[in-house]
């Protein structure tokens, strides 16, 4: 049995050959201390619901991990929890989340993307340990529930990449004042050339509904994704332009032919 389980707790798992996908038992209430540490084929876990917390490096070193089920009731995500899962892009944050341990994400290079309950910010996992006290700021952000409180942090925060997605965040989720209105704005350009490199085509998206593409620096956008190869964007970008900015050459759609 792969499960080692305990007074409903979940104390271990023992990976199988060949098993990628698991669905961990209802009857679990809790999982231990570093109850993954090193299951390097799994892609994808499911977690019951009643749990409370994520503990201390459950899931270290899951190389192969790219998607998790996270319970709402999970208030604590523990120290080193997600370490070194380099595989994990998205990860949706529970809406009562309170706490955030240190390292909880560290060397989990690809994780760009926490899904709130109520929008999407997106960071890059190798600028989350640049500077510590942005870090804290962007831990607290993700766990705060008040609205008032999200835009205090966001004019703490001096990191540009947490300021310009957190901007979007409250402007996209219906949060934001006119400063950060403004800040979106000014940054537009920058945050999409962000998006755009990461592949983030969702993003890209979202940032068409904040209206700040415009005629001014659509131009240099496309440009931008030529230049880079970029095809998924560059056509998005295009089809943006030809409906909301101006009608577009249909010879210019063969630039990355």
């Amino acid at each position: 049995m792969p499960f080692q389980i305990q007074h409903r707790i979940l104390t271990g798992y023992t990976e199988e050959s060949g098993v990628t996908e698991i669905i961990v038992p209802e009857e679990i209430k809790a999982i231990g201390d570093e109850c993954f540490l090193d299951c390097r084929q799994l892609v994808s876990v499911i977690l019951p619901d009643g749990l409370t917390e994520i503990p201390y490096r459950a899931f270290k070193n899951c190389t192969s991990l790219n998607s998790i089920r996270i319970p709402e009731t999970v208030i604590t995500i523990g120290e080193g929890a997600f370490s070194g899962c380099e595989s994990l892009r998205e990860l949706t944050i529970p809406p009562n989340l309170e706490y955030i341990g240190e390292y909880a994400f560290y060397g989990s290079e690809r994780l760009m993307k926490f899904r709130l309950s109520d929008g999407i910010i997106r960071v890059r996992m190798s600028d989350i340990y640049q500077n510590q006290e942005d870090t804290a700021l962007l831990k607290k952000f993700l766990c705060e529930k008040n609205p008032e409180q999200k835009r205090k942090l966001f004019f703490k925060t001096e990191n540009t990449k947490y300021k310009s997605a957190m901007a979007c965040y409250l402007l996209i989720s219906g949060q934001a004042d006119d400063e950060i209105r403004k800040h979106v704005r000014k940054n537009i350009t920058r945050t999409t050339k962000f998006y755009m490199d990461n592949r983030e085509t969702e993003g890209l998206q979202e940032l068409f509904s904040t209206g700040f593409i415009t005629k001014s620096n659509i131009e240099k956008l496309l440009e931008y994704a030529i230049a880079n190869s970029y095809h998924e964007s560059y056509l998005l970008l295009l089809e943006y332009k030809d409906k909301h900015i101006g009608f577009q050459n249909p010879a210019d759609k063969l630039k990355l032919s």
